[in-house]
């Protein structure tokens, strides 16, 4: 049997793969629930979310097509970054949720686009921007990988703020 790539590329990327969708994990979650977190230096819901499209973005714009990241990110994207920052600047830089969760969606469907383009001879090639010499199949690959690890901690998160909605619903009334 033959595996057409490109297939099972756009089920990692999120059609079909469940532990892919970035946008699917927050669903129906209220503002302020995607700006949880429980405390001050760790990253909420939404960081995840925006970090999970900087990634994916930066894999396929800046390592698999070659492009500067100073082209592809504006400034207050770099928040996403691998680099720490500050929870209160966070929702600072970013004050409507529907400015990331957009955003993720281009991202995602620019990707898509991406791997339609794609002939199955590609996968093999390293392109010179390839961080550490990856094919466009690893590093197509690092990134479900990574998403995998975000939407984790986007789980975690949920987790958490569910047992703290109960432990508070449990206390008593002063």
């Amino acid at each position: 049997m033959d595996v057409d790539l490109n297939d099972a590329f756009h089920w990692a990327f999120g059609r079909g793969f469940w532990y892919a969708d970035p946008l699917g994990e927050v669903k129906g979650l209220s503002e302020e629930q995607l700006y949880w977190s429980p405390a001050p230096d760790i990253q909420c819901v939404l960081w995840h979310v925006g970090h999970i499209g900087h990634r994916e973005c930066f894999h396929i714009q800046c390592m698999l097509k070659g492009r500067d990241e100073k082209e592809v990110f504006p400034d207050k994207w770099g928040i996403f970054s691998d680099c720490p920052y500050e929870a209160v600047r966070f929702r600072d830089t970013f004050p409507e949720p529907g400015e990331i969760t957009d955003w993720v969606r281009s991202v995602r469907a620019r990707s898509h686009e991406f791997i339609c383009e794609l002939k199955p001879a590609d996968y093999n090639f390293v392109p010179r921007s390839s961080f550490e010499g990856g094919s466009i199949a690893r590093v197509l690959m690092q990134t479900v990988g990574h998403t995998g690890l975000h939407i984790g901690r986007i789980q975690l998160l949920r987790r958490l703020m569910r047992n703290e909605n109960a432990e508070q619903a449990d206390e008593p009334d002063q």
